[in-house]
């Protein structure tokens, strides 16, 4: 019986090492864990060790915490990177190859599929599929357009089966149902299904606002990314009477006819704050509204800008933020 069990090691030796490196990287619970140089895992994440992560060239696998990797999932990236937002759980079977951002709170289904790349049939299309292929990855230029990244937004939930094609953006809250393949962009909050998806109906009606506060439920989807707004979080923040934030954080609001637009945000310590080029400083415990001259378009993005003494524990549990307004 040894001879056998070593036979097969032997066999399959690099898949082993990942096996015994995943073991040890889930049982150390450290912040963020460097593995084979560019995977980094991210504290309290549960991987099967079944799973596979390949991470070939300059490329980079990320895991930011609390994510669960089912059964015989493949993870695969080359010059690329894989990032997978915190509390995203990948069932059994998954098969994520390439450029590929997945959001915070996303739920992937057995037999998921996503690739950023695809194969070739119709470029010299009297030439063989493989032979298509090599042509276009030897090329300089052409194979500079070969991968096109696949973006999954928070809180989407993938059924079984569904499968995404490369450059594919699904947008925040969606839901794709079993068996559908995705070809185009999905707007946010949208109920997706058949090959190709179409939209059956909205998860929620998702049009835009002037203002946001943190008391509203009906509000909590335009604070859009970079915002706790998980329930058990908000049980806590709301005592603040706010909402937690993290580095980079973006709302969505109407922006069409307005000049400018209002964070309410207080913060425990001295902070900077940009959007879009301009910098405002924040100095005050208590909450006070900071104004920025507006920027086109629906998605307003902010960044805290840190200094050495600020990490990202100390933003989560010392900046809220009120309401959000546009005038």
């Amino acid at each position: 019986m040894f001879k056998r069990l070593l036979s097969k090691i032997l066999k399959k030796p690099t898949k082993l090492i990942y096996y015994l490196s995943l073991k040890r990287i889930i049982a150390e619970d450290t912040a963020k864990t460097t593995f084979d140089k560019n995977i980094l895992i991210g504290n309290n994440c549960d991987i099967n060790p079944s799973a596979i992560l390949t991470c070939l060239n300059n490329s980079v696998i990320e895991l930011e915490g609390n994510n669960y990797i089912g059964r015989n999932v493949e993870l695969g990236v080359s010059n690329q990177k894989i990032r997978l937002g915190a509390n995203t759980s990948i069932q059994d079977r998954c098969i994520l190859l390439g450029d590929i951002d997945i959001g915070r709170y996303c739920v992937f289904a057995q037999n998921v599929y996503l690739s950023s790349g695809r194969h070739y049939y119709n470029f010299k299309p009297e030439y063989y599929i493989k032979d298509q292929d090599e042509l276009i990855l030897t090329n300089e230029e052409l194979s500079k357009k070969h991968s096109k990244k696949i973006i999954i937004e928070d809180d989407c939930w993938l059924g079984i089966n569904v499968v995404v094609m490369s450059g594919v953006k699904i947008g925040k809250g969606s839901v794709i149902g079993a068996n559908s393949v995705v070809t185009k962009d999905v707007a946010p909050y949208s109920v997706m299904v058949g090959s190709p998806a179409t939209l059956i109906k909205k998860r929620l009606n998702f049009e835009l606002k002037e203002s946001i506060h943190y008391l509203n439920d009906t509000d909590l989807p335009y604070f859009y990314s970079g915002f706790y707004t998980n329930y058990k979080t908000l049980l806590e923040t709301r005592k603040e009477e706010g909402i937690n934030v993290m580095e980079q954080f973006t709302a969505y609001l109407k922006s069409e006819g307005k000049k400018t637009i209002t964070i309410k945000i207080k913060s425990n310590s001295a902070i900077k704050i940009s959007y879009f080029n301009q910098i405002k400083e924040i100095q005050t415990d208590d909450y006070t509204n900071i104004v920025f001259d507006i920027n086109p378009g629906n998605i307003h993005s902010f960044d805290i800008l840190l200094n050495k003494e600020t990490t990202d524990i100390d933003i989560k549990d010392n900046i809220f933020i009120q309401s959000i307004s546009t005038q």
